[in-house]
């Protein structure tokens, strides 16, 4: 669920023509934006994944969205298509983001908006720590299983990634509106999901170390509860 507040004051003041969400998983940053966005002309979901898509679907209701397959490193679409494309939490799984960038470049039009939206690893209390720490072990047992996962960046390091694709920003906003969560009901579903996707990392050469790094994690929530780091929303628009 996001919630975004300062992004969206931007948002709402903005028609957001053709839409194109990159790496939309299930589709919660697109719900997002249609919500936040003054108006749009069409909505378009895009993810590598076809199990999100199905979840994505699900969520959009009766929604008039398009919902396909493909990867961001050979966007299905012509050059200067869409109006505005967002994309949010997903350049830290792009090995490349300044070429991932490039290539939504390609296909919005001259003038037209990119939205990036990331969790930045700054100035983080308890209950955001805890979930920095769990970012972190997915991360790196999703890389020891042969995929690309880092950790979320700084805002240093994302305005350099933004500069090194040659875009100048023209609204960076920090959203910091997420509520702690201290519901036992939440946090033992989470500590369910936890506990899956680290059993599924046993055979690694590090699974009890990522289990014993689970274990941690778990205690910092239960003393401090859970809460997404702050996100930095930036706003560019295309030459």
């Amino acid at each position: 669920m996001y919630q975004l507040s300062e992004l969206q004051k931007y948002l709402k003041r903005i028609n957001a023509g053709h839409l194109l969400d990159v790496a939309t998983g299930e589709g919660d940053f697109l719900l997002y934006l249609l919500d936040s966005f003054s108006s749009f002309d069409s909505a378009t979901g895009l993810d590598i994944n076809s199990e999100n898509l199905k979840i994505a679907r699900r969520k959009m209701g009766m929604q008039n969205v398009d919902l396909m397959q493909g990867n961001v490193r050979k966007l299905p679409f012509e050059d200067n298509y869409f109006d505005t494309i967002a994309v949010s939490n997903s350049l830290h799984h792009f090995d490349n983001p300044v070429k991932a960038i490039q290539s939504m470049l390609r296909i919005l039009v001259p003038g037209g908006l990119l939205v990036i939206n990331e969790m930045i690893n700054e100035n983080l209390n308890p209950a955001q720590q805890a979930h920095f720490e769990y970012h972190s072990l997915k991360a790196e047992i999703d890389t020891s299983a042969g995929g690309y996962h880092r950790k979320i960046y700084t805002k240093d390091e994302l305005m350099e990634i933004i500069s090194e694709s040659s875009l100048e920003p023209a609204v960076v906003v920090i959203s910091e509106d997420l509520p702690i969560i201290y519901s036992h009901e939440k946090i033992w579903q989470f500590f369910r999901k936890l506990d899956d996707f680290v059993s599924n990392a046993t055979y690694l050469p590090k699974g009890l170390e990522f289990e014993q790094r689970a274990q941690n994690i778990k205690a910092m929530i239960e003393i401090n509860g859970f809460q997404k780091p702050p996100q930095i929303g930036i706003l560019a628009y295309k030459d």
